[in-house]
């Protein structure tokens, strides 16, 4: 639930952050009303940096989610969570 609300709050933050800039915009005669609706080159690399940025956060979680799930033993040596022995020093896991 918590992460819908984040998104939904993220949206929300990003359309009024593109109107407040168009409307920026249009008040400066920077554009006119045609054109008000259309993103310029800044917006659409600042949404690819943020696409690119996206697609890296996922792929990252669902390699997290699919890795092993990994302890350490006494002796610092990394092992799956469900091994009896420590393959380095051969202590007991608990």
């Amino acid at each position: 639930m918590k992460k819908r609300y984040a998104s939904l709050l993220l949206l929300t933050g990003i359309g009024i952050g593109l109107f407040a800039y168009n409307y920026w915009s249009y008040s400066c005669g920077r554009c006119n009303a045609e054109s008000l609706l259309t993103l310029s080159f800044p917006a659409e690399v600042l949404i690819g940096m943020n696409l690119v940025a996206l697609t890296v956060l996922g792929l990252v979680r669902i390699r997290q989610r699919n890795s092993p799930d990994r302890s350490r033993c006494a002796c610092g040596a990394q092992h799956h969570s469900d091994w009896q022995f420590c393959p380095d020093c051969g202590r007991p896991q608990n």
